[in-house]
């Protein structure tokens, strides 16, 4: 990766010194642009200089002049996925940009789940690596593009990354493995061009990713000390502002374990930022796909015994409160031992099947495990409805595990639980539990779940109070 960044360093340098016009470091030879829109293309120049572009698709040309700044912003219309184009920049003295893909963009951010490579780390491997690596094609029709982890407490007006790569398996190697088993999902299906961008950094929270201003009107009477302490805004400055003016299809994201101390501020946050994100993009309500956390055995000073089991309640409980947004379950796939799960291409999938029924709007391609809806008491008997059940739910004839009752007191206790019927209903109970008050299902921080849809997508981990009936 360093040899790739400091061959794109000398090539952009090169340009710089024999053409007054620079760009950004994510505009490039081999880069995918977002089909059918109009498109942003941005850079520097001398202050009040004529800037044209060229685009070899429809042979249009656009003209606009640098601010007194030198900063220039002209978009450009895009045609339905196709290439590879070139597009022509000049302030007098040309830039060309060449194999140029049109097709769909999206972004994957988060932490470290997201920057595990498909190599895996060392030690921690990633189930299918050696195959995907192997059978990693440029014929793919995917590219790839890194952004470097930096921090700074001011806005960055570009960020450090590599070029756009084409998907040979020496790159795919190195490349995030979530990014890519989602852009390789969801290329297979739509068949058109997949542009990739990752932008992720191991160990942080998600103060460092929002805008430090949106963090301070959550927290109004919290002071720039705090913003300080929490680091707010260090990764959004560096690594998420600078791609502002890229015109994107959506974002997935996967973080969440850096908040398992904080887990009852997560959902307030996670709503913040990605209204904040959208509003900076100017796209609308882009699509937002992420990751539920997956189970893990946290240490006592990593998180309380039921920590992550609260932040996945959050994360939960967000996907009702923000617009176009979806999950991905893992309550299937934790380790105990490792953070990183190996089965990231499951997850991406999970990923893809949302963005395929619900941004693409495939019909028939199913999306969801089955999410808690309602329950009802029946004498000492919880009955639980789920929605995403059309087909029923299954445990691939396994005990049904994971379910816990509470009285009003609040002490859980282990419940016997079993599918009734064909209509997605679960009855559980328990004799230690004679009038139930609370059930949950999965709620620690490492208890691997096995219900599922009948289409094999995995139930989400919650905890409910049971309102009475108002019959």
């Amino acid at each position: 990766m360093k040899r790739l960044f400091t061959l794109a360093n000398f090539i952009f340098f090169t340009i710089a010194l024999s053409a007054e016009v620079r760009l950004p470091s994510i505009l490039g030879d081999g880069m995918v642009l977002q089909q059918k829109s109009k498109t942003n293309l941005w850079g520097w120049a001398t202050p009040h200089k004529k800037i044209t572009i060229v685009t070899s698709w429809n042979n249009k040309t656009y003209t606009e002049h640098s601010s007194s700044d030198g900063k220039w912003n002209i978009k450009i219309e895009t045609p339905e996925a196709g290439g590879p184009y070139t597009i022509t920049i000049s302030d007098g003295q040309p830039i060309v940009l060449s194999n140029v893909l049109i097709g769909e963009v999206w972004i994957c951010a988060g932490q470290s789940n997201v920057q595990m490579p498909v190599k895996g780390f060392v030690g921690q491997p990633i189930m299918g690596s050696c195959d995907a690596i192997a059978m990693a094609s440029p014929r793919d029709n995917i590219r790839l593009l890194t952004v470097f982890r930096n921090e700074s407490i001011n806005p960055m007006e570009d960020c450090q990354s590599t070029s756009w790569l084409e998907t040979t398996p020496a790159n795919v190697k190195e490349f995030s493995a979530i990014a890519y088993f989602f852009a390789k999902y969801l290329q297979k299906i739509l068949q058109v061009p997949i542009g990739i961008i990752c932008s992720a950094a191991g160990g942080t929270n998600i103060e460092r990713w929002m805008d430090p201003n949106d963090y301070l009107t959550t927290y109004p009477n919290k002071s720039m000390d705090e913003v300080k302490r929490v680091h707010a805004g260090k990764l959004y400055n560096t690594m998420i502002y600078p791609l502002h003016p890229f015109n994107i299809k959506g974002i997935i994201w996967y973080q969440g374990e850096s908040n398992v101390l904080n887990p009852h501020e997560y959902k307030q946050l996670f709503t913040k930022m990605v209204a904040s994100w959208r509003n900076k993009w100017e796209l609308g309500e882009f699509p937002f796909y992420y990751v539920q956390i997956a189970p893990y055995q946290y240490s006592d000073k990593q998180a309380s015994p039921t920590g992550a089991a609260e932040l996945r309640q959050a994360q939960l409980e967000a996907m009702t409160i923000i617009p176009n947004s979806g999950m991905a379950v893992t309550s299937d796939v934790g380790d105990a031992k490792h953070i990183h799960p190996a089965d990231k291409a499951n997850v991406s999938k999970r990923l893809a099947l949302w963005a395929l029924a619900k941004t693409y709007n495939i019909p028939g391609i199913p999306y969801s495990g089955p999410i808690y809806k309602s329950a009802e008491i029946k004498g000492s008997k919880v009955i639980l409805s789920f929605d995403y059940t059309d087909m029923g739910m299954t445990t691939y004839n396994q005990p049904l595990i994971g379910f816990e009752l509470a009285g009003k007191n609040g002490i859980f206790y282990p419940a016997k639980a079993a599918i009734i019927g064909k209509k997605g209903k679960i009855e559980v109970y328990s004799d230690k539990v004679t009038e139930p008050v609370y059930v949950q299902l999965g709620f620690k921080n490492y208890m691997p779940l096995n219900l599922y849809s009948t289409y094999g997508l995995p139930a989400s981990p919650f905890r409910i109070k049971i309102l009475p009936s108002p019959y």
